[in-house]
């Protein structure tokens, strides 16, 4: 054979190989030559605060956190992260606080464009909503629900995914663990679900949901939408939620204290997760001149609802002096003192990180993030597990101090809390004293789950358990700070309160936690059954022969017959009382029936906080959507 037709043979060849069918994810997907481990980067457009804030920028994310769809394109979707729509926009119903279907959902796939990456560099920044009408000017309807004209929007979603994944690897990171969120680890988000200027996170879904709000500002004539999932903070605290559920899985979802704790959670989450993007920090600095001792873009969230409204500075912000006295009880008021006294931390620890290590303030202003990070996720493994309230946080507060920084910010921390009034004249004696009733108990190291059993059961006397009940192991977390594969940080070890011992015990939906230090030493204890004093480790043993009369009232009142466990409850006044709690309704409409002995035919409590109170929502006239 003549070379000629070989090299003709050979270009036939690969020409061939050329036309065979290749996905555009796997163009985008495949690995780095030469065997690079370097992570390649995926390019994402996604607002750094929220459109009246600044324009979106082009982020780079790593490409192992984009799924493919059954064509090959890339998807916002990995295992931890999926963006999802369903067919509909829904509508809350006013008389029964239902979210009912209002709309067809006009949004488009969370696919990537055309180029096979994320990037809507021209996508309008103040979109216009937009509704099929009829000859007569009037929407038209299918199956009863409005067409809306389908869009081409896509920074809602590519926003949200970019927040979600931030936060979860701050949390992550903070927290020294794999914070297995959502369902099975994976937090599936709705982006444009409901009409509001809303989002929440669902307890019973563990998913989280997205409002949109069409408006129309003062002077003009055009309707446009503003979608919430556009809002980066708005999404790190919601996204927030999620971690902090996962942090505290034994939480009663109706408690006002762990709510209230939420509301601050949340919004801290997105200050300090923020800070982990070099760019806005730069960006903060050049703001405030390095001068973070008022208010700015970091200490304000929602800056939407101002632009909104016409007025104001967004739905909260952090910078303020407000005291306990200063809010009502409602959830989001209350939560602002803690959310206060935690920025007044960050000064500090800013502060320090500048003037003791000498090194430029975009460093100290993101180690600064990372400390207060570590504060938000750590105090939950240091407050008791089904209630609590901001006291019991503010004493974490104090024990992450000690037991991560040497206590360098107890006096700090002390007065703080003192002079917003979360504290009492009695608070730090009664942590003291706490601190000083933890049983002396050690754990092996890379002890098993059955030495950690063992070693409970051996000790339920030492844990302020009566004889009437017993603890049942439910889980071990074992921190891992360093990505090692052993075990190097602390242990957290959880436990479910049963009547009776033994096999036969039946489980109570009350929860202890104890965490070991990394030396096997035990830090912290919070017993299942909530003291009346807030500084021993578990009540008198009088207290549980009162709580075994009341369990047995429960049983006669059939409490115990609806398919939940029945959970032991310290009333504000201190007395105990018995209830049973379950979930009704699905996602949106999701809610918690509670049966108790002043009410054995049950009583709704809803389980559903969005991050807007009631007296800042935005209403949206009837001429705006009809």
């Amino acid at each position: 054979m003549s070379k000629r037709l070989i090299l003709c043979a050979f270009v036939m060849l690969a020409i061939a190989l050329m036309s065979l069918p290749v996905s555009r994810a796997q163009t985008y997907l495949r690995p780095n030559p030469d065997g690079d481990r370097r992570p390649r980067p995926m390019r994402i457009s996604s607002y750094e605060d929220d459109p009246f804030v600044r324009e979106s920028d082009a982020k780079r994310m790593d490409l192992s956190k984009f799924g493919e769809d059954e064509d090959g394109r890339p998807i916002l979707s990995n295992d931890r992260v999926k963006i999802e729509n369903e067919d509909f926009i829904y509508r809350k119903d006013t008389a029964t606080g239902e979210f009912k279907k209002f709309a067809w959902n006009p949004w488009p796939a969370p696919a990537s464009n055309q180029y096979g990456d994320f990037r809507f560099p021209d996508e309008v920044r103040f979109p216009l909503f937009k509704q099929e009408r009829d000859a007569d000017g009037k929407i038209i309807l299918k199956d009863g629900l409005q067409v809306w004209t389908p869009n081409d929007l896509h920074l809602g979603m590519t926003t949200t995914f970019e927040a979600a994944n931030a936060v979860k690897d701050a949390g992550d990171s903070w927290s020294g663990r794999n914070l297995a969120w959502g369902r099975n680890g994976l937090l599936e988000i709705e982006t444009q679900v409901f009409i509001d200027f809303n989002a929440f996170y669902s307890p019973s879904a563990r998913m989280l949901f997205f409002g949109v709000v069409p408006y129309r500002l003062r002077g003009e004539t055009d309707i446009k939408i503003f979608e919430t999932a556009t809002s980066w903070d708005m999404v790190a605290h919601e996204s927030g939620h999620a971690l902090h559920n996962t942090l505290k899985p034994n939480v009663d979802h109706t408690d006002l204290g762990f709510n209230t704790w939420g509301e601050s959670f949340g919004d801290q989450m997105a200050m300090w997760a923020s800070l982990r993007n070099r760019d806005r920090v730069m960006r903060l600095l050049a703001e405030t001149h390095g001068d973070l001792n008022q208010s700015n873009s970091l200490t304000r969230i929602g800056e939407a609802f101002a632009a909104l409204i016409g007025s104001g500075a967004g739905i909260r912000d952090s910078f303020h002096d407000k005291k306990v006295s200063d809010t009502t009880e409602e959830v989001h008021e209350r939560s602002e003192p803690l959310s206060g006294a935690a920025y007044k931390l960050f000064l500090t620890v800013y502060s320090r990180r500048k003037s003791e290590q000498r090194i430029e303030e975009h460093e100290a202003l993101s180690e600064a993030g990372q400390i207060m990070g570590m504060f938000l996720t750590r105090a939950a493994d240091y407050t008791p597990e089904n209630k609590m309230t901001l006291e019991d946080v503010a004493k974490a507060y104090l024990k992450v101090d000690k037991e991560f920084f040497g206590g360098r910010y107890h006096a700090m921390l002390v007065d703080e809390f003192t002079r917003r009034e979360i504290f009492d004249a009695n608070s730090l004696t009664e942590w003291l004293a706490h601190e000083g009733a933890t049983p002396d108990l050690y754990l092996p190291r890379r002890p098993t789950d059955q030495e950690v059993e063992a070693l409970i059961q051996a000790n339920l006397d030492r844990l302020g358990i009566g004889p009437d009940f017993g603890l049942k192991l439910q889980s071990v977390t074992r921190e891992n700070p360093f990505g090692r594969k052993i075990s190097f940080g602390q242990t957290i070890v959880r436990v479910q309160l049963t009547q009776g011992r033994g096999q036969g015990a039946t489980p109570l939906d009350n929860h202890g936690i104890l965490v070991f230090r990394w030396d096997g030493t035990l830090a912290d204890y919070h017993a299942p059954i909530p003291p009346a004093g807030g500084a021993s480790l578990a009540p008198e043993l009088s207290s549980q022969a009162q709580a075994m009369a009341m369990i047995g009232q429960a049983k006669r009142l059939s409490l115990d017959q609806h398919g939940a466990p029945l959970s032991i409850v310290r009333r504000p006044d201190g007395r105990l009382t018995v209830e049973a709690r379950v979930m009704r309704g699905e996602g949106i409409n999701a809610y918690l029936e509670v049966f108790t002995l002043d009410n054995p035919r049950g009583e709704r409590r809803e389980i559903v906080i969005p991050p807007v109170p009631p007296d800042k929502r935005i209403h949206i006239p009837d001429d705006v959507i009809n």
